[in-house]
């Protein structure tokens, strides 16, 4: 009897053990498994934008607007800070970068200068990501001398964005669309993406100094491109494939001193009308039709 009992105690022990080794093991896979798995990371490119403004307040009191070219690890940006509703500005209205950081450990360290003193001690920040459309800016250490970017803020991605867009996974369309309801309807980007710049110079020979998407179809993205450089100011319609300009036509053209414009028109089905307008009087001068990556003139 005794002997039966030490028989089944052993083996009561043995299943036990077994099964103890089999869970340890089990958590060992779970654990190298979780180590390898994917993290996902932050889209930094775009414009972001930090406002402080009171219900009653015609201007913000503060603006803090950070533009940020990714690539790879390393980013530069170039930011506008604007404080005192207006009275202090610490911005630059050509392209330059004053700011420049890696990318390590899902935050953004680096250096920035201020635009009242580029020769001075720069100063010290670090972004940290809080979703894929908001970002948080800190000054660790500030520059040598006058500079008017918060110490510390949250700054959301401008909505109309190429990186706001893709992040969210939406298809835009804003169509109908008139000439005379764009500035109502249409929300222009006034610092184009880094690429979208250098295609559309490649393409057209012109800057672009603001840019929208309107709407989206068989794979392409469709932009309303404004140029300023010129006596007129030009409105270009561009269609787009991952980061090249594939085609586009001119929209609209102030003409200078003429009385006489070009204008233009977009309806629900894709169609391009484009006007000599003369005191509110259009007459139709072209039309196309947007159709698999095209301006297809009718």
């Amino acid at each position: 009897m005794h002997k039966i009992v030490f028989q089944l105690f052993t083996i009561l022990l043995f299943v036990l053990y077994s099964c103890s080794k089999n869970k340890t093991g089990n958590n060992t896979v779970d654990r190298i498994e979780n180590k390898n798995q994917t993290v996902p990371q932050t889209d930094w490119s775009g414009k972001w934008i930090y406002e402080k403004k009171s219900e009653d307040a015609d201007v913000p009191e503060e603006q803090f607007t950070l533009t940020i070219v990714q690539e790879g690890n390393r980013i530069k940006a170039q930011y506008c800070a604007i404080a005192n509703s207006g009275g202090k500005i610490d911005c630059e209205s050509t392209k330059e970068y004053n700011v420049s950081g890696e990318v390590r450990d899902g935050k953004i360290t680096g250096e920035f200068f201020s635009f009242f003193d580029s020769s001075g001690k720069k100063g010290r920040f670090e972004i940290a990501s809080i979703n894929n459309n908001e970002i948080q800016w800190k000054v660790i250490s500030p520059p040598q001398g006058t500079f008017y970017a918060p110490d510390r803020c949250t700054l959301a991605r401008e909505t109309g964005s190429v990186q706001a867009k893709n992040s969210e996974n939406k298809s835009v369309n804003l169509l109908p669309v008139d000439y005379k309801d764009l500035e109502s309807k249409v929300k222009f980007v006034s610092q184009s993406e880094e690429w979208l710049q250098k295609s559309f110079m490649k393409k057209f020979d012109l800057t672009a100094d603001g840019s929208a998407e309107i709407f989206s179809k068989d794979g392409y993205e469709v932009y309303l491109i404004e140029n300023m450089g010129g006596d007129s100011e030009l409105v270009y319609l561009i269609s787009v494939k991952g980061k090249s300009v594939m085609g586009g036509i001119n929209v609209a053209d102030s003409n200078g001193d003429s009385s006489t414009v070009k204008t233009f028109s977009i309806n629900e089905k894709y169609e391009i009308s484009i006007f000599a307008e003369t005191t509110g009087h259009r007459k139709l001068s072209e039309k196309y039709v947007f159709d698999k990556g095209e301006f297809k003139k009718y």
